[in-house]
Protein backbone atom coordinates (compact mmCIF):
# COMPACT_ATOMS: atom_id res chain seq x y z
CA UNK A 1 0.00 0.00 0.00
CA UNK A 2 1.30 3.86 -1.04
CA UNK A 3 0.59 7.16 0.35
CA UNK A 4 1.55 11.03 0.62
CA UNK A 5 1.60 10.29 4.37
CA UNK A 6 1.12 7.61 7.01
CA UNK A 7 0.00 8.91 10.32
CA UNK A 8 0.98 6.55 13.45
CA UNK A 9 -1.40 7.01 16.07
CA UNK A 10 -4.88 8.08 15.96
CA UNK A 11 -5.81 9.97 18.90
CA UNK A 12 -6.67 13.89 19.01
CA UNK A 13 -2.82 14.60 17.62
CA UNK A 14 -2.98 12.20 14.76
CA UNK A 15 -6.17 12.83 13.76
CA UNK A 16 -5.92 16.66 13.57
CA UNK A 17 -3.58 16.14 11.63
CA UNK A 18 -4.82 13.54 8.86
CA UNK A 19 -8.38 15.35 8.86
CA UNK A 20 -5.82 18.63 7.72
CA UNK A 21 -4.56 16.36 4.90
CA UNK A 22 -7.05 14.74 3.61
CA UNK A 23 -8.90 18.60 2.86
CA UNK A 24 -5.91 19.69 0.87
CA UNK A 25 -5.85 16.60 -0.98
CA UNK A 26 -3.36 14.64 -0.09
CA UNK A 27 -3.14 11.02 0.52
CA UNK A 28 -3.46 9.81 3.93
CA UNK A 29 -3.30 6.52 6.58
CA UNK A 30 -4.16 6.31 10.11
CA UNK A 31 -2.23 3.85 11.60
CA UNK A 32 -3.59 2.90 15.01
CA UNK A 33 -3.14 -0.46 16.84
CA UNK A 34 -6.53 -0.31 18.98
CA UNK A 35 -9.19 1.87 17.44
CA UNK A 36 -11.82 1.37 20.50
CA UNK A 37 -8.73 2.41 22.59
CA UNK A 38 -8.92 5.92 24.42
CA UNK A 39 -5.64 7.27 26.12
CA UNK A 40 -6.33 7.51 30.18
CA UNK A 41 -6.97 11.39 30.26
CA UNK A 42 -8.69 13.99 32.56
CA UNK A 43 -10.42 15.18 29.44
CA UNK A 44 -10.77 18.90 30.10
CA UNK A 45 -10.48 20.76 26.89
CA UNK A 46 -10.27 25.00 26.36
CA UNK A 47 -12.95 26.86 25.08
CA UNK A 48 -10.27 27.72 22.47
CA UNK A 49 -9.95 24.53 21.32
CA UNK A 50 -13.58 23.66 21.06
CA UNK A 51 -13.96 26.81 18.67
CA UNK A 52 -11.02 26.14 17.06
CA UNK A 53 -11.61 22.63 15.88
CA UNK A 54 -15.36 22.87 15.24
CA UNK A 55 -16.22 20.26 18.54
CA UNK A 56 -19.85 19.78 18.14
CA UNK A 57 -21.47 20.40 21.70
CA UNK A 58 -22.82 17.08 22.49
CA UNK A 59 -19.46 16.01 22.64
CA UNK A 60 -18.39 18.59 25.52
CA UNK A 61 -20.56 17.02 28.44
CA UNK A 62 -19.70 18.99 30.91
CA UNK A 63 -19.16 22.77 30.51
CA UNK A 64 -17.76 23.57 34.04
CA UNK A 65 -18.06 27.21 35.47
CA UNK A 66 -16.27 26.18 39.14
CA UNK A 67 -12.96 25.22 40.12
CA UNK A 68 -11.54 24.66 44.06
CA UNK A 69 -7.79 24.23 44.97
CA UNK A 70 -7.09 22.28 47.96
CA UNK A 71 -3.77 23.04 50.11
CA UNK A 72 -1.48 20.52 52.45
CA UNK A 73 -3.29 22.15 55.36
CA UNK A 74 -6.69 22.83 53.67
CA UNK A 75 -7.02 25.75 52.67
CA UNK A 76 -10.21 25.87 50.25
CA UNK A 77 -10.18 28.30 47.65
CA UNK A 78 -13.09 27.97 44.91
CA UNK A 79 -13.42 30.71 42.23
CA UNK A 80 -16.20 31.20 39.14
CA UNK A 81 -15.43 31.00 35.97
CA UNK A 82 -17.21 34.38 35.16
CA UNK A 83 -16.82 34.58 30.67
CA UNK A 84 -16.06 30.83 29.40
CA UNK A 85 -15.62 27.51 30.29
CA UNK A 86 -13.84 24.57 31.20
CA UNK A 87 -15.52 21.44 28.64
CA UNK A 88 -15.29 18.11 29.70
CA UNK A 89 -14.90 14.83 27.24
CA UNK A 90 -14.69 11.05 27.47
CA UNK A 91 -11.31 10.08 25.50
CA UNK A 92 -13.25 7.21 24.21
CA UNK A 93 -16.10 9.38 22.07
CA UNK A 94 -13.78 12.41 21.09
CA UNK A 95 -10.97 10.66 19.73
CA UNK A 96 -13.58 8.11 17.94
CA UNK A 97 -15.33 11.63 16.58
CA UNK A 98 -12.04 13.19 15.68
CA UNK A 99 -10.87 9.85 13.73
CA UNK A 100 -14.41 9.09 12.13
CA UNK A 101 -14.34 13.11 11.07
CA UNK A 102 -11.18 12.53 9.07
CA UNK A 103 -12.36 9.26 7.67
CA UNK A 104 -15.08 10.73 5.93
CA UNK A 105 -12.72 13.02 4.21
CA UNK A 106 -10.98 10.61 2.50
CA UNK A 107 -8.09 9.49 5.83
CA UNK A 108 -7.59 5.68 5.58
CA UNK A 109 -8.45 3.93 8.85
CA UNK A 110 -5.88 0.87 9.67
CA UNK A 111 -6.35 -0.86 12.86
CA UNK A 112 -2.51 -2.56 13.53
CA UNK A 113 0.37 -2.97 15.35
CA UNK A 114 3.54 -1.05 14.08
CA UNK A 115 6.75 -3.57 13.69
CA UNK A 116 9.41 -1.28 12.09
CA UNK A 117 10.07 1.88 10.33
CA UNK A 118 12.57 1.70 7.81
CA UNK A 119 14.20 5.14 6.23
CA UNK A 120 14.10 4.53 2.27
CA UNK A 121 15.56 6.99 -0.53
CA UNK A 122 12.64 9.05 -0.51
CA UNK A 123 10.09 8.45 2.30
CA UNK A 124 9.49 5.57 4.91
CA UNK A 125 8.42 2.05 4.73
CA UNK A 126 6.26 0.80 7.52
CA UNK A 127 5.80 -3.18 8.40
CA UNK A 128 2.62 -3.94 10.23
CA UNK A 129 0.71 -6.71 11.40
CA UNK A 130 -1.74 -7.63 8.24
CA UNK A 131 -5.00 -5.47 8.75
CA UNK A 132 -8.34 -7.22 7.71
CA UNK A 133 -7.47 -6.36 3.76
CA UNK A 134 -4.07 -8.25 4.88
CA UNK A 135 -1.60 -5.41 4.20
CA UNK A 136 1.57 -5.91 5.99
CA UNK A 137 3.50 -2.87 4.69
CA UNK A 138 2.84 0.83 3.59
CA UNK A 139 5.57 2.94 1.83
CA UNK A 140 4.92 6.79 1.85
CA UNK A 141 6.79 9.66 1.36
CA UNK A 142 6.23 11.53 5.13
CA UNK A 143 5.65 10.46 8.38
CA UNK A 144 4.05 11.87 10.80
CA UNK A 145 4.50 10.05 14.32
CA UNK A 146 1.31 10.62 16.92
CA UNK A 147 2.12 7.47 18.86
CA UNK A 148 2.35 8.57 22.48
CA UNK A 149 4.87 9.16 24.73
CA UNK A 150 7.06 5.81 24.32
CA UNK A 151 6.72 6.33 20.22
CA UNK A 152 8.11 3.74 18.39
CA UNK A 153 8.47 5.64 15.15
CA UNK A 154 10.63 8.44 17.51
CA UNK A 155 12.73 5.61 18.47
CA UNK A 156 13.27 3.71 15.13
CA UNK A 157 14.42 6.95 13.63
CA UNK A 158 16.84 7.72 16.59
CA UNK A 159 14.60 11.06 17.79
CA UNK A 160 16.17 12.36 20.97
CA UNK A 161 14.67 10.91 23.97
CA UNK A 162 11.71 12.30 25.61
CA UNK A 163 12.33 13.34 29.23
CA UNK A 164 10.82 13.30 32.64
CA UNK A 165 7.92 10.62 32.23
CA UNK A 166 5.24 10.96 34.79
CA UNK A 167 2.60 8.58 35.75
CA UNK A 168 -0.81 9.21 36.38
CA UNK A 169 -3.71 6.87 37.27
CA UNK A 170 -7.59 7.58 37.10
CA UNK A 171 -10.73 6.41 37.85
CA UNK A 172 -14.30 6.44 37.40
CA UNK A 173 -17.33 6.48 39.76
CA UNK A 174 -20.89 6.73 38.78
CA UNK A 175 -22.39 9.92 40.14
CA UNK A 176 -24.34 8.91 43.34
CA UNK A 177 -25.43 11.32 46.52
CA UNK A 178 -22.39 11.75 48.10
CA UNK A 179 -20.91 12.91 44.63
CA UNK A 180 -23.04 15.02 43.40
CA UNK A 181 -21.48 18.12 45.08
CA UNK A 182 -18.79 17.67 42.28
CA UNK A 183 -21.39 18.03 39.39
CA UNK A 184 -19.85 21.58 38.50
CA UNK A 185 -16.66 21.69 40.06
CA UNK A 186 -13.32 21.13 39.21
CA UNK A 187 -11.50 20.39 42.25
CA UNK A 188 -7.30 20.18 42.40
CA UNK A 189 -5.11 19.13 45.26
CA UNK A 190 -2.17 20.50 45.69
CA UNK A 191 -0.95 18.10 48.56
CA UNK A 192 2.18 15.71 48.85
CA UNK A 193 0.30 13.34 50.24
CA UNK A 194 -1.67 12.62 47.10
CA UNK A 195 1.19 14.00 45.07
CA UNK A 196 4.53 14.47 45.70
CA UNK A 197 5.43 16.57 43.29
CA UNK A 198 2.08 17.07 40.68
CA UNK A 199 -1.15 17.34 41.96
CA UNK A 200 -4.25 15.09 42.08
CA UNK A 201 -7.80 15.72 41.00
CA UNK A 202 -11.33 15.61 40.47
CA UNK A 203 -13.37 15.90 36.80
CA UNK A 204 -17.04 16.16 36.15
CA UNK A 205 -18.38 14.15 33.26
CA UNK A 206 -21.70 13.19 31.93
CA UNK A 207 -22.40 10.26 33.76
CA UNK A 208 -19.34 10.27 36.27
CA UNK A 209 -16.31 11.68 37.76
CA UNK A 210 -13.01 11.39 37.19
CA UNK A 211 -10.69 11.23 40.28
CA UNK A 212 -7.30 11.20 39.61
CA UNK A 213 -3.66 11.93 40.29
CA UNK A 214 -0.27 11.76 38.92
CA UNK A 215 3.81 12.10 40.00
CA UNK A 216 6.97 11.99 38.19
CA UNK A 217 8.36 10.45 41.18
CA UNK A 218 9.88 6.92 40.71
CA UNK A 219 9.86 5.51 43.92
CA UNK A 220 6.34 6.72 44.82
CA UNK A 221 3.64 3.98 44.33
CA UNK A 222 1.20 5.83 42.74
CA UNK A 223 -1.87 3.26 43.68
CA UNK A 224 -0.99 4.27 47.09
CA UNK A 225 -1.18 7.88 46.43
CA UNK A 226 -4.59 7.28 45.09
CA UNK A 227 -6.13 5.24 47.65
CA UNK A 228 -5.11 7.78 50.11
CA UNK A 229 -6.51 10.79 47.89
CA UNK A 230 -9.95 8.90 47.54
CA UNK A 231 -9.82 8.82 51.73
CA UNK A 232 -9.40 12.36 51.66
CA UNK A 233 -12.57 13.03 49.62
CA UNK A 234 -14.36 10.82 51.66
CA UNK A 235 -15.21 8.33 48.40
CA UNK A 236 -16.63 5.16 49.87
CA UNK A 237 -17.47 3.27 46.36
CA UNK A 238 -15.39 1.24 44.11
CA UNK A 239 -14.61 2.92 40.86
CA UNK A 240 -16.20 0.90 37.75
CA UNK A 241 -12.90 1.78 35.56
CA UNK A 242 -9.40 2.59 36.30
CA UNK A 243 -7.06 3.90 33.32
CA UNK A 244 -3.42 4.72 33.49
CA UNK A 245 -0.93 5.79 31.59
CA UNK A 246 2.50 7.92 31.59
CA UNK A 247 3.61 11.32 30.27
CA UNK A 248 6.53 13.33 28.96
CA UNK A 249 6.71 16.55 30.62
CA UNK A 250 9.01 18.15 28.59
CA UNK A 251 9.21 18.90 24.97
CA UNK A 252 11.27 16.92 22.69
CA UNK A 253 14.92 18.52 21.38
CA UNK A 254 13.63 17.89 17.96
CA UNK A 255 10.02 17.13 16.29
CA UNK A 256 11.83 16.98 12.94
CA UNK A 257 13.99 14.87 11.43
CA UNK A 258 14.17 14.41 7.11
CA UNK A 259 10.18 13.88 6.21
CA UNK A 260 9.22 12.77 9.43
CA UNK A 261 7.81 14.91 12.66
CA UNK A 262 6.32 14.00 15.95
CA UNK A 263 3.32 15.68 17.40
CA UNK A 264 1.61 15.49 20.42
CA UNK A 265 2.74 13.53 23.05
CA UNK A 266 5.20 11.51 21.09
CA UNK A 267 6.74 15.34 20.71
CA UNK A 268 6.69 15.53 24.52
CA UNK A 269 4.02 18.29 24.25
CA UNK A 270 2.52 18.16 27.72
CA UNK A 271 2.53 20.87 29.94
CA UNK A 272 4.36 21.01 33.40
CA UNK A 273 2.19 22.07 36.14
CA UNK A 274 -0.67 21.17 34.79
CA UNK A 275 -0.28 18.20 32.60
CA UNK A 276 -2.27 19.56 29.64
CA UNK A 277 -2.05 17.66 26.30
CA UNK A 278 -4.87 17.62 24.49
CA UNK A 279 -5.09 21.23 23.16
CA UNK A 280 -0.99 20.88 22.01
CA UNK A 281 -1.85 17.50 20.94
CA UNK A 282 -4.13 18.66 18.37
CA UNK A 283 -2.66 22.47 17.89
CA UNK A 284 0.36 20.63 16.89
CA UNK A 285 -0.86 17.96 14.48
CA UNK A 286 -2.74 20.68 13.17
CA UNK A 287 0.59 23.07 12.45
CA UNK A 288 2.10 19.68 11.03
CA UNK A 289 -0.14 19.15 8.45
CA UNK A 290 -0.54 22.83 7.41
CA UNK A 291 3.39 23.09 7.10
CA UNK A 292 3.51 20.05 5.37
CA UNK A 293 0.70 20.98 2.77
CA UNK A 294 2.85 24.33 1.90
CA UNK A 295 6.22 22.26 1.83
CA UNK A 296 4.36 20.20 -1.17
CA UNK A 297 2.54 23.38 -2.88
CA UNK A 298 6.29 25.11 -2.64
CA UNK A 299 5.66 27.64 -0.12
CA UNK A 300 7.67 26.06 2.88
CA UNK A 301 11.25 25.87 2.35
CA UNK A 302 11.39 23.02 5.17
CA UNK A 303 9.08 20.80 7.62
CA UNK A 304 11.34 22.01 10.37
CA UNK A 305 9.62 25.51 9.67
CA UNK A 306 6.50 23.51 12.16
CA UNK A 307 8.87 23.12 14.87
CA UNK A 308 9.78 26.44 14.40
CA UNK A 309 6.54 27.72 14.75
CA UNK A 310 4.97 25.52 17.39
CA UNK A 311 8.42 26.39 19.27
CA UNK A 312 7.63 29.95 18.57
CA UNK A 313 4.09 30.62 19.97
CA UNK A 314 4.27 27.98 22.73
CA UNK A 315 7.81 27.87 24.25
CA UNK A 316 7.10 30.90 26.51
CA UNK A 317 4.28 29.01 27.93
CA UNK A 318 5.95 25.62 28.63
CA UNK A 319 8.93 27.60 30.17
CA UNK A 320 6.63 29.80 32.58
CA UNK A 321 4.69 26.41 33.85
CA UNK A 322 8.37 24.32 34.17
CA UNK A 323 9.38 26.96 36.45
CA UNK A 324 6.33 27.37 38.18
CA UNK A 325 6.01 23.77 39.30
CA UNK A 326 10.00 24.08 39.91
CA UNK A 327 9.32 26.87 42.44
CA UNK A 328 5.17 25.85 43.59
CA UNK A 329 5.60 22.01 44.16
CA UNK A 330 8.82 21.23 45.59
CA UNK A 331 7.24 20.93 49.14
CA UNK A 332 4.02 21.30 50.88
CA UNK A 333 5.28 24.94 52.46
CA UNK A 334 5.37 26.11 48.78
CA UNK A 335 2.21 24.50 47.71
CA UNK A 336 0.62 26.38 50.71
CA UNK A 337 1.36 30.26 49.51
CA UNK A 338 0.69 29.28 46.14
CA UNK A 339 -3.21 28.30 47.04
CA UNK A 340 -3.17 30.99 49.68
CA UNK A 341 -2.47 33.33 46.02
CA UNK A 342 -4.83 31.83 44.27
CA UNK A 343 -7.27 33.82 46.49
CA UNK A 344 -6.29 36.63 44.54
CA UNK A 345 -9.27 37.81 41.49
CA UNK A 346 -6.61 39.03 39.76
CA UNK A 347 -4.44 35.68 39.87
CA UNK A 348 -7.50 34.01 39.16
CA UNK A 349 -8.23 36.14 36.33
CA UNK A 350 -5.24 36.02 34.43
CA UNK A 351 -5.43 32.01 35.11
CA UNK A 352 -9.00 31.99 32.89
CA UNK A 353 -7.94 34.11 30.50
CA UNK A 354 -4.43 32.18 29.77
CA UNK A 355 -6.21 28.63 30.13
CA UNK A 356 -8.66 29.91 27.83
CA UNK A 357 -6.69 30.95 24.71
CA UNK A 358 -3.22 29.30 25.60
CA UNK A 359 -1.67 32.94 25.57
CA UNK A 360 0.16 34.61 28.54
CA UNK A 361 -2.25 37.69 29.43
CA UNK A 362 0.05 40.36 30.99
CA UNK A 363 -1.79 42.27 33.86
CA UNK A 364 -1.30 46.07 34.58
CA UNK A 365 2.11 46.75 36.01
CA UNK A 366 0.35 47.89 39.65
CA UNK A 367 -1.20 44.24 39.66
CA UNK A 368 1.93 42.79 39.03
CA UNK A 369 3.40 43.99 41.76
CA UNK A 370 0.22 43.60 43.99
CA UNK A 371 0.02 39.82 43.06
CA UNK A 372 4.63 39.87 43.58
CA UNK A 373 4.09 40.71 47.17
CA UNK A 374 1.69 38.47 47.83
CA UNK A 375 3.98 36.05 46.44
CA UNK A 376 6.37 36.82 48.26
CA UNK A 377 4.73 37.05 51.54
CA UNK A 378 2.64 33.71 51.53
CA UNK A 379 6.06 31.56 50.07
CA UNK A 380 8.19 32.80 52.29
CA UNK A 381 5.53 32.40 55.43
CA UNK A 382 4.36 28.94 53.55
CA UNK A 383 0.61 30.89 55.19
Amino acid sequence: MKCDVAIVGGGPAGASAAFELAKAGLSSVIIERNLSNAKPCGGAIPLGLVEEFEIPPELVERKVTEMAVRSPKGRYVQMSMKQGYVGMVRRERFDKFLRTRAAENGVSLIESKLRRVKKLADGYKLSIDADSQGVTEIECKYLIAADGANSKVALELEFPPNELKAVAIQQRFHYSPALEKWNNLVEIWFDSEVSPDFYAWVFPKADHIAVGTGTENKNAHIKKLQNRFREKLGIEAEPYYEEAAKLPMHPRKTFVQGNAMLVGDAAGLVTPSNGEGIFFAMKSGKMAAETLIDFTRGKAKSLSLYEKNFRKNYNLIFTALSVMQAIYYRNDRMREGFVAICKDEHVQQITFDSYLYKKLVPAPLWVQMKITAKNIYHTALGR
